[in-house]
């Protein structure tokens, strides 16, 4: 589908079949990065590297190519244990998808 930045938004077109399902998934994006952040306070990478994983699956699913890749960086990045790259991952997560606009 496709993807274009307007007015600080990321406009993203997806394919219809999904449109009852947008809601509930970019509910569920908002809480990740909050609760990443937590797990890497407290040294769980585990949880970060599986929630990482449900992020880049479930992105996949609706075509949404960048959180897939940030999905995919966040496991890889928990797989290293490297805190200070995750934060960043995080950061980025977040204001990705407060920008985040869905279309279908």
């Amino acid at each position: 589908m496709g993807e274009s930045k307007n007015e600080g938004k990321i406009v993203v077109t997806v394919d219809p079949k999904f449109k009852d399902r947008m809601p509930k998934f970019l509910q569920s994006r908002q809480k990740d990065a909050k609760e990443m952040d937590e797990s890497v306070k407290q040294g769980d990478y585990p949880s970060i590297k599986m929630q990482g994983g449900m992020i880049k699956k479930s992105s996949e699913t609706f075509g949404l190519e960048d959180l897939k890749n940030l999905g995919q960086a966040l496991e890889t990045a928990a797989n290293l244990k490297d805190s200070g790259k995750i934060k960043e991952l995080i950061q980025e997560y977040s204001d990705y998808v407060s920008k985040l606009e869905i279309q279908c």
